[in-house]
Order: C-alpha cells, then sequence, then structure tokens
C-alpha cells in the first residue's frame, strides 16, 4: 500500500462524529485515520469481508431446506442458485445506487449550508 505524499488524494467529507470515531478505532488499532481509512476500504472490496445481506441469509435457509430435500433434481437446484446469483447481483446495484444518492444528498445540504 503506497500512501506517500505522491499518492493520489481525495478531499472526503464526513458525516457529523465520524471523524471521531474514526480516529478512536485508528488508534485503537495503532494505525493513523489515513491508513485506518484505506483498510477499512480494501476490506469492503474483498467479497468474504462484506456483511451478510437479507439475500445471503435467505439463501443459506434454501441451502439447508436443499440438503434435506434429495429427491429435486439437479437442474431445479441449479436454476434457484442462478435465480439467487440474479437476485444478489440485482440487490448489490441498488444498494450502490442508494448510496451514490445519499452521497450526492448530504453533498448538496452541505453544500446549500455552507452558502448561508
Amino acid at each position: 500500500m503506497n500512501t506517500g505524499r505522491d499518492s493520489d488524494k481525495f478531499m472526503l467529507r464526513l458525516p457529523d462524529g465520524m471523524r471521531e470515531e474514526l480516529k478512536e478505532k485508528a488508534a485503537a488499532n495503532g494505525r493513523s485515520m489515513n491508513t485506518e481509512i484505506i483498510t477499512r476500504l480494501e476490506d469492503s472490496f474483498e467479497s468474504g469481508n462484506q456483511a451478510p445481506s437479507s439475500i445471503d441469509e435467505i439463501a443459506k435457509l434454501a441451502a439447508r431446506q436443499l440438503t434435506s430435500a434429495p429427491h429435486i433434481p439437479m437442474k431445479d437446484r441449479e436454476a434457484i442458485w442462478s435465480l439467487y446469483e440474479t437476485i444478489k447481483l440485482e440487490e448489490t446495484r441498488n444498494i450502490r445506487k442508494f448510496m451514490t444518492r445519499l452521497s450526492e444528498v448530504i453533498a448538496d445540504a452541505e453544500e446549500r449550508s455552507a452558502k448561508k
């Protein structure tokens, strides 16, 4: 991880209280705030570190049900998992749209507030 002075710089607005929380977490982890933020971003890009969604919980239930029903043909099982993957992808897209819109609304509100 190259985070020296020649690294890309990015100005960021944080919600109230988040800076202090980041500072506390960074101190608890023995890291600078910059390293804490970068580490958390990198972790979020790794699929194994993402929090499970409601569809993930439903998939676990489905897996248990399918395991206890061995008479279900393989083509039907595959169709179920294909549908799960499609739903999961759509869910991820919708979450990204939501977070993008949320960021825009917050930035617009902060900009209007700063102009007053």
